[in-house]
Formats: C-alpha cells, sequence, structure tokens
C-alpha cells in the first residue's frame, strides 16, 4: 500500500513540473525575450514627434502630462510637474526577465511621482493593434492600464498650457504678500494650502457645529485651472474644479467652483476664520478646566530661527541692544501677585546667570483667536532698556496695538503673528501648561 503511494506522489509530481515546464515555453513561432525586447525599444523610437499620456500614480492622485522622445540611450521628457516642466534628459532600458520591460532608471518625473505620488517607473509593455502601447505596472496594482500615444502638436500645447498653470500657483504662493492664504467662495470659506510639487490641495474650514475640518484633495493641472481627484464636498457643496481668472501678488481670481460660486484665494493678514480657543488658552491657559483655576502660561522662543524673515532685522537689532540676549519668553496669566502678562527678552549676566528684562501688558479677547495687546509703561530690569528704540521696534512689530492672532500649531506650539503685516509672526514653543490645545 506504501509504495502505491509513492508510485501516485511521483507520478503527481512529475504531471505538475510537465505543466509548468509547458506554461513557460515560449512558442518557436514567438521571437525570444532578447529580439522582443529590441523590436519594442525599436516602436518606442520611430515615432518622429514622441509619445504622449495621461499618468496619475494611483486611482486617488492627479494626473500629469508627459511627452517623451525616444533614442537608443536616453529619453527627453517634459511635464506639467512643478520644476520638471523643461525638456530633460534620462536614461532609459527595455529589460525585462519575464516579458518587456520599460524602466526609466535615473532620476527624472517618472520617480519623483513615485517618491510623492504613489507611482512607478518600472512597466509591462504591450504594443496594440491600433499603434498605442499600453503601459502595466509589475507589482503592485497589475491591472491598471496607461495609454502611450503618439504625439502631435496640439499635445505640446496641452503640457504649455497646464505648465503655465503649475507655474502661476508656484508664483502665487511664493510671492505672496501676507501669512494666511483664504479662499473666499460665495458659499463657503477655507484656508488654502497648496504643494504644487506633489498636486496637493490643504482645506480647513468651520462645519456647521463649529468644528475644524480638514481635507487633502489631490489634483490635475488645467490649462486655467486644476481639477480634484475626487470632488471636494461639504454639506450641499460640491466643487470638482476651480476656474482661475486674473491674478496679482494678493489675490488669485476664481471664476467657477461647482456650485459654490465664484470668489477668489487671497493672502490676507487675517484668517479665513477664528481658530477655535485659540486667544483664551493663550490668555488664561487651561480655563476651559471649570474646577481648576487658569495656571501660568509660559511659551518661549526655541531659537532665532523662531521669528519669521520678515521680523528677523527687529530680532538682531534686539540683541545688537542687549548683547547678552538669547530668547523671548512670553507669561500669560502669571500668577504671582496679581496676575500679570509679559513679554521677557531673557539675557545673560556678568555671573553667566540669566537676567529677564520684562514688559507688562494688557490682553483683550475680540473673538476666539484675536487680541489685542496694551503695553503698560514699565519694566522691572534694564532701566533704560524700554526707552531703546530697537525694542519699541520690536514690540510694536510683533504685538502692534491693532492686533494679534494666535495659530495652533502641533504638539505645544503656536504662532503670534501680527494682523497689521502678518509677514511678521514669533513661534513659541508651550512649556506651561500641558497639553495646550487639548487641556
Amino acid at each position: 500500500m506504501r509504495n502505491i503511494f509513492i508510485v501516485i506522489a511521483m507520478i503527481f509530481i512529475l504531471s505538475s513540473c510537465q505543466k509548468l515546464k509547458n506554461e513557460n515555453v515560449i512558442p518557436e513561432s514567438q521571437p525570444n525575450l532578447s529580439e522582443l525586447q529590441d523590436q519594442y525599444q525599436n516602436l518606442l523610437i520611430s515615432p518622429e514627434d514622441g509619445w504622449y499620456l495621461e499618468y496619475a500614480g494611483s486611482e486617488t492622485e492627479g494626473t500629469v502630462s508627459i511627452w517623451m522622445k525616444f533614442y537608443k540611450d536616453r529619453v527627453i521628457m517634459q511635464s506639467d510637474l512643478y520644476n520638471f516642466n523643461d525638456e530633460n534628459t534620462s536614461t532609459y532600458r527595455v529589460g525585462g526577465v519575464i516579458r518587456p520591460e520599460l524602466i526609466f532608471d535615473t532620476y527624472c518625473v517618472w520617480t519623483v511621482i513615485a517618491e510623492r505620488m504613489g507611482g512607478q517607473f518600472q512597466f509591462h509593455i504591450y504594443p496594440q493593434e491600433n499603434g498605442t502601447i499600453i503601459l502595466k505596472y509589475i507589482f503592485d496594482n497589475k491591472d491598471r492600464e496607461f495609454v502611450l500615444r503618439k504625439a502631435n502638436s496640439a499635445d505640446r500645447d496641452i503640457i504649455v498650457s497646464k505648465i503655465k498653470t503649475s507655474t502661476m500657483l508656484a508664483d502665487f504662493e511664493k510671492n505672496a504678500t501676507a501669512y494666511f492664504k483664504n479662499l473666499i467662495l460665495a458659499d463657503i470659506t477655507a484656508f488654502w494650502e497648496i504643494d504644487v510639487s506633489a498636486q496637493v490641495v490643504k482645506l480647513t474650514w468651520e462645519d456647521e457645529s463649529q468644528n475644524i475640518v480638514s481635507k487633502e484633495l489631490k489634483y490635475s493641472n488645467l490649462s486655467n485651472g486644476i481639477r480634484f481627484a475626487e470632488p471636494w464636498k461639504v454639506g450641499n457643496i460640491l466643487v470638482n474644479e476651480l476656474i482661475f481668472g486674473s491674478v496679482t501678488d494678493s489675490e488669485l481670481e476664481i471664476t467657477k467652483a461647482g456650485n459654490a460660486g465664484v470668489g477668489r484665494i487671497e493672502s490676507a493678514h487675517v484668517p479665513a476664520f477664528p481658530y477655535k480657543n485659540a486667544a483664551e488658552r493663550y490668555i488664561f491657559s487651561n480655563s476651559f478646566k471649570t474646577n481648576e483655576d487658569p495656571v501660568r502660561f509660559l511659551g518661549y522662543t526655541v531659537d532665532e530661527n523662531a521669528v519669521s524673515p520678515a521680523l528677523k532685522p527687529y530680532y538682531d537689532a534686539v540683541m545688537n541692544a542687549l548683547p547678552s540676549f538669547w530668547r523671548i519668553q512670553v507669561y500669560n496669566f502669571n500668577p504671582t501677585s496679581a496676575p500679570r502678562n509679559s513679554i521677557a527678552f531673557v539675557g545673560k549676566n556678568d555671573a553667566n546667570s540669566n537676567v529677564w528684562y520684562y514688559f507688562y501688558y494688557d490682553l483683550q479677547q475680540i473673538n476666539s483667536s484675536f487680541i489685542i495687546p496694551t503695553y503698560e509703561d514699565s519694566n522691572i530690569a534694564g532701566g533704560t532698556i524700554i526707552d531703546h528704540p530697537d525694542v519699541k521696534a520690536f514690540l510694536n512689530a510683533i504685538y502692534p496695538p491693532e492686533g494679534v492672532t494666535i495659530v495652533p500649531l502641533s504638539g505645544q506650539n503656536l504662532r503670534v503673528v501680527s494682523s497689521v503685516n502678518s509677514q511678521l509672526y514669533m513661534e513659541l514653543r508651550v512649556s506651561t501648561p500641558s497639553s495646550i490645545w487639548s487641556n
């Protein structure tokens, strides 16, 4: 009986091996892999005007338009992805182990899409009877198909028009005259943040219950706008595309935004809407703990990079006025004696011990993130420091009488942003209370 089982097992193994062997045999009528690779490379090289395709790394990413002209040892490419708008040269190869593969093997737009937008840079090649080439992923998501077709002059024009959109958005972001970018439409307002190098917009808005909601939307460039990979939905509002009009350093016109109406993206010194409870937490720290007394708010600049580039000259002037100055500390609702608010310049004395130059102020809360400070004409240490023009200039820049916006950041961080010129701001690390945004 044992021998019978051994025979049956051997028959099964032999038949399985024969089946695998037969499945991997290339028919004699079909060229071998090396010949196919040569044929496919010649096919890629043949069109005078090159090839064109619309490529999205995954179903949830925006599309990138890519033009390619193949040669024996290189490929010239142009795309509408920001920073890859000019024609650039990469190497490629038609390789593969089982069937021909198109592989882009030096840094190029394909590499960047793989890094940032869920794409790949290796594809199986499937020539079609209609003259197109189907590209398919080799590894994950193998059923996705991308149509590579012979390019024409109109395709290059399409890419150029999309490049204008990409460049315009990047320039608007770079040249903005204020800290806040606000999307203002007829039926909704949101904060606007954009990463043109990855084609993603982050929108943050206030829902009907005054909760703050954020969503990242991947997009494709259009000739005069952007199209979201998935629509932006807020209640009955549905936006698939934003179509742009005129642009200045402070405002980008929106002529169409789904059923949300027309509007603009503006560079502004005040936010699209107040940050919930930010001002009160800044003034009274843990005042939301109704069974506890508020504790002192203590925040400090980590280093000189904690001030904005526009504020840096004012900061440097204070360092010249106080040569031992090394950081700023903010104390609000300080319970020593009567609760007071102050900003302090921390320096060193001859014994290398800390010295604090305090400047006191009152804080009036206007809305949930907007505060107006009023200085008291006194300081404890330093004597004439309060009258130093560079010290006064810094204080008036970071705490202007017109007010400041308190901007929550992640963790124990926040920014104090001037509402007169929002390019003037400082970032504070909060020491107390702990869990500043959730206590």
